[in-house]
């Protein structure tokens, strides 16, 4: 599978410091954005995944480098055959460091993250996440969001009637990931949008399905973003699959 890829990772309009974190098969972005084509491995591991380091809670970019560079550490390791059980494992594992180096910290809010996105593993591809982040297809001019989001909403869950987000890596959570066979979700031509909160929260799914159709890069998404406020870090990663 062939791969045209735009990715970026930005503070945004509002926040002083960058708690989200892209890996692209192990090319870790952070304040930062790249380009590049690829094909996929048929006999090796490869992967797009966003992490958003939790808002509000202490050493969020800790925990976002920590989960992408633990799984780039690991992934090769587990055998194809339990790619499912060995990457929850993976996941619980950091969930598990994450909460004890925040106990050891004192910290009052434990450091934790989201995780969202594809990875290719020995032929294989699996759609990943934790949390709020998400993966998108866009296929003749329509938007579907692949992932689900372990939130809830509303004034019985926080005052302001924020997210509640029920489910990460680190933060006090067991640290529960999805994963699920992606084989036959992607085909030639469709692109992959992999991004944090801070661009789906700011620009709803049917502005960013108009600008996909006319064309739209990952910095226009970006420029979107900001222009409706860019209250949050922003990660997006744009992989069109090549005919």
């Amino acid at each position: 599978m062939r791969l045209s890829i735009q990715a970026i990772c930005n503070v945004g309009m509002v926040r002083s410091n960058n708690e989200d974190a892209l890996s692209l098969g192990g090319l870790f972005l952070r304040d930062d954005e790249t380009a590049l084509n690829i094909s996929t491995p048929t006999d090796g591991c490869f992967y797009l995944l966003v992490s958003d380091g939790m808002g509000g809670h202490e050493n969020g970019e800790e925990a976002s480098q920590y989960t992408l560079d633990t799984i780039q550490e690991q992934l090769r390791g587990i055998p194809p055959e339990r790619f499912e059980d060995g990457i929850r494992e993976t996941v619980r594992g950091i969930s598990d460091t994450l909460n004890r180096r925040a106990a050891e910290l004192g910290q009052i809010h434990p450091m934790g993250c989201t995780l969202t996105g594809v990875i290719w593993h020995f032929g294989r591809l699996w759609l990943v996440n934790a949390g709020d982040s998400r993966t998108y297809r866009f296929r003749e001019g329509m938007l579907r969001q692949l992932t689900t989001d372990e939130t809830e909403r509303g004034i019985t869950d926080n005052p302001d009637g924020s997210k509640l987000l029920l489910n990460c890596i680190g933060g006090g959570s067991y640290g529960r990931l999805s994963v699920s066979d992606a084989e036959g979700k992607l085909l030639e031509g469709d692109t992959l949008l992999v991004c944090s909160d801070g661009l789906c929260d700011m620009v709803p799914d049917e502005v960013i399905e108009s600008a996909l159709s006319a064309g739209a890069s990952a910095t226009d998404l970006l420029r979107m973003a900001c222009e409706a406020g860019g209250v949050d870090n922003i990660s997006i990663i744009l992989a069109k699959i090549e005919e």
